[in-house]
């Protein structure tokens, strides 16, 4: 299944296409509207859960530091603009 999304009135792929298909190929695209089951999103999350053990320890560092460091800035900007500092 290739993933895709609705842009501007034209179907954009996520994904990467099969080699196989060919330019003015005819496809069959379904919409999809997102499950309320418990049993739809434990699966969701155990596939969020298994992709997010793949990123290095080294990226989920690097991206808490991001963060930490852009709500000191924050915090910064928003105390001189209130002119606590």
């Amino acid at each position: 299944m290739i993933r895709a999304i609705l842009k501007k009135g034209k179907i954009q792929p996520l994904d990467e296409l099969p080699s196989h298909w060919r330019e003015g190929q005819e496809l069959i695209v379904e919409g999809y509207e997102p499950s309320d089951d418990p049993a739809d999103i434990k699966k969701w999350h155990d596939k969020l859960l298994a992709m997010s053990a793949q990123i290095p320890a080294e990226d989920h560092e690097r991206m808490a530091a991001a963060i930490d460091e852009q709500d000191r800035q924050t915090k910064e900007r928003m105390r001189r603009e209130m002119g606590l500092d």
